[in-house]
C-alpha cells in the first residue's frame, strides 16, 4: 500500500500484486476451526446416512472417512495458500529422507508405549476412567469396505492433515509470539483439545498432549516428513489393536 499526491489531492493507492502474508493469529485460529468444520461434516454425514436407512456401522464408516477427508483437505488448502517460500518451508524435510523416516517410526512407536503407560496408570488409579476406556466404543466394522474406509482415515488421512494443521500452520503460527519451548506444549494441548474422546477419558487427554508435544520437536528437527510418519505409525497400532478387538 503507498500514498501518492495528485494536484494537491492525497490518493491511497492499494496494492493488489502483494502477496498474501498470514500472520500469527491466522495460523492459530484456521486450523482448529477446519477441525471444527470436519467434526460438523462427521455430524452431518452420519445424520444423512441414518436418513437413507444405512446401518449404524456403515454410518460410521462413511462419517470417519467423509470427516477425516474433510480435514485433510482444509489443511491442504491452508498450506496452498501460503506464499511459496512459507509453503516449501512448511512442508520441507529436514536431514536425510530414510533417515528421517526411520527416526519418524521409532519416536512414533516410542509415543506408542508412552501412551499405553500413562493410560494403564491413569485407569489404575481412576476407575471411573477405567470405565469411561471400556465404554468407548470405536468400531470398524465387519464388512471389509468399513474397515478399509476407518483405516484410510486413521493412517493416512488424520496423520497428513492434522500434521499440516497442528504443526505445519499452528505450531508455526505459535512461535512467531512465543518461543518455541512454549509453542511446543501449547500446540500439544490444542491437538489434544481437537480429538472428542480427550474430553471424556482424562488418561487419553494426557497421552494426546504428550504425542502432541513429541510431534512438535520432531517437526522442529525433521520437518513434515517425520512427524506425518510418526503420527501414522501411532494410529497404525491403534487401528491395528481395533480391528483385532472387533
Amino acid at each position: 500500500m503507498s500514498v501518492a499526491a495528485a494536484r494537491g489531492v492525497t490518493l491511497l493507492v492499494v496494492d493488489r500484486t502483494a502477496p498474501f502474508a498470514p500472520g500469527a493469529v491466522w495460523r492459530i485460529a484456521w486450523p482448529f476451526a477446519v477441525v471444527v468444520i470436519g467434526i460438523a461434516v462427521l455430524l452431518l454425514t452420519v445424520v444423512v446416512a441414518d436418513a437413507f436407512g444405512a446401518s449404524s456401522d456403515s454410518a460410521s464408516a462413511i462419517a470417519t472417512f467423509t470427516g477425516s477427508g474433510v480435514i485433510l483437505l482444509g489443511g491442504i488448502v491452508l498450506v496452498r495458500v501460503l506464499p511459496p517460500g512459507q509453503r516449501r518451508m512448511t512442508v520441507a524435510t529436514k536431514r536425510r529422507p530414510w533417515a528421517t523416516a526411520g527416526l519418524g517410526v521409532a519416536v512414533g512407536l516410542g509415543c506408542v508405549l508412552a501412551a499405553a503407560a500413562i493410560i494403564a496408570v491413569g485407569t489404575h488409579l481412576d476407575p471411573a476412567a477405567e470405565r469411561a476406556l471400556e465404554g468407548l466404543d470405536v468400531p470398524v466394522g465387519v464388512v471389509w469396505w468399513h474397515t478399509a474406509l476407518i483405516a484410510c482415515a486413521l493412517v493416512v488421512f488424520a496423520p497428513l492433515g492434522e500434521e499440516l494443521l497442528f504443526r505445519g500452520i499452528e505450531l508455526r503460527g505459535l512461535v512467531r509470539v512465543m518461543p518455541f519451548a512454549v509453542a511446543a506444549p501449547l500446540s500439544a494441548v490444542i491437538f489434544a483439545a481437537a480429538h472428542l474422546d480427550a474430553y471424556m477419558i482424562w488418561p487419553r487427554a494426557v497421552a494426546l498432549v504428550l504425542v502432541g508435544w513429541v510431534l512438535a520437536w520432531l517437526y522442529r528437527r525433521r520437518g513434515l516428513l517425520g512427524s506425518v510418519l510418526a503420527h501414522g505409525t501411532v494410529n497404525t497400532v491403534a487401528t491395528i489393536a481395533l480391528i483385532a478387538q472387533s
